[in-house]
């Protein structure tokens, strides 16, 4: 009886701790987002020419940057943004969709926070890029982010590191609503957002003790085979 009861605690003993390594493994393997936003406002202009060209945004006005906790206004905030060359297109029950290549895409936030005029982020496209035109005279786009640069400044007052990726999502106005993909238009940048996500990958520490429980493990079910064996 005694025997199995102390075959049943190294068990528990086993499986408690390599519970905790393997949540360790997973947890390093891993990395922590943190989202930051920048905040775009109505202006500047939304431009796409026709044929196998790219859509363009012309200095559309960005107000502000928040991670979520803390927000810092923006002076002087600005986003051009030029996408890859048309691509396909096709009608949908709203008007139509247009897809543009990430292929030869960049974009730029120029501003100020505080440590005067720069450029805040920049890089381009990872991907296609969706132009979805025109509900009650609007659309959106939309595409996946990868980022090049970004501020040092902006990194410290935020606590983030460079960025590796993110998403778009703008809001267009026109005047005279565009009629199908292909067809040249220009209109009004209504607004919307810019994440970019900072990935922090965890320190070294978090590896070594995950080793070292590791080694625990085996060494404590090394001597229970050696205690079993010798009854």
């Amino acid at each position: 009886m005694s025997r199995r009861i102390q075959m049943s605690r190294n068990n528990r003993w086993f499986a408690g701790v390599g519970v905790l390594v393997g949540s360790l493994a997973l947890t390093a393997a891993g990395a922590e987002a943190v989202p930051i936003n920048f905040n775009v406002a109505v202006g500047g202009t939304i431009q796409y020419l026709g044929g196998a060209l790219p859509l363009v945004i012309n200095g559309a006005p960005v107000s502000s940057v928040d991670n979520g906790t803390t927000t810092l206004p923006i002076t002087g905030g600005l986003l051009n943004l030029v996408t890859g060359d048309f691509t396909s297109g096709v009608a949908t029950t709203s008007g139509f969709q247009s897809v543009y290549a990430g292929a030869g895409s960049a974009f730029t936030l120029l501003g100020d926070v505080g440590s005067g005029s720069t450029t805040l982020l920049s890089g381009s496209f990872l991907g296609p890029v969706t132009f979805d035109c025109c509900l009650a005279g609007s659309s959106s786009l939309s595409g996946t982010l990868t980022v090049s640069s970004v501020d040092a400044n902006l990194a410290s007052l935020l606590g983030f590191n460079l960025p590796t990726g993110g998403a778009l999502g703008l809001v267009q106005l026109f005047e005279v609503i565009p009629t199908a993909p292909g067809v040249a238009f220009s209109g009004l940048q209504a607004g919307g957002v810019l994440v970019a996500v900072d990935v922090i990958p965890l320190p070294p520490a978090v590896f070594l003790m995950g080793s070292g429980l590791a080694g625990l493990v085996g060494l404590r079910f090394c001597r229970g085979r050696r205690d079993r064996s010798s009854i």
